[in-house]
Formats: structure tokens, sequence, C-alpha cells
């Protein structure tokens, strides 16, 4: 059983983080991390707007929290 987080949690994640510019880049990311089979269920209009406000936020205030390496320990479990 793996610890990693689920794709929803891992989105928001990257979004607060400030490491991306918009949700194409963070679904790039989270294609990168493992995530590419759930990425669908991203497409929904609401959360969609939620992730995108995220990373207007975390951009503009400069407050992101960093972002976990695509080598995070949770990934080899």
């Amino acid at each position: 059983m793996e610890d990693r987080p689920g794709v929803v949690e891992r989105a928001f994640q990257i979004a607060r983080s400030g490491a991306v510019a918009n949700t194409s880049e963070l679904r790039k990311q989270l294609a990168a991390e493992g995530y590419a089979d759930t990425i669908p269920s991203l497409a929904g209009r609401s959360i969609s707007t939620q992730l995108t406000r995220m990373i207007t936020e975390a951009r503009l205030s400069g407050s992101g929290l960093p972002e976990a390496p695509a080598d995070a320990s949770w990934q080899d479990r």
C-alpha cells in the first residue's frame, strides 16, 4: 500500500507551492510524479477554479510552500 497523497491532495499541494504558473503546468507535474492515469479527476469546473485560484494566490503572495521533489520518499514505498 502506498503512502503517497491522492491526486487531488497532491494537486492542491503543488498549487499552493507557487511552483507552477497554471493548471497545464500542474498537470504536467502530476504526470511526472506518476499521477497520469488519475489527472482526469481534476477536469471539473469547480476544482479547476480552486486550483487556478490557489496557484494565483501563491504566486502573487510569494509565500507558497516549498514543493516536494518528484522523488519524494513516499513515492518509493
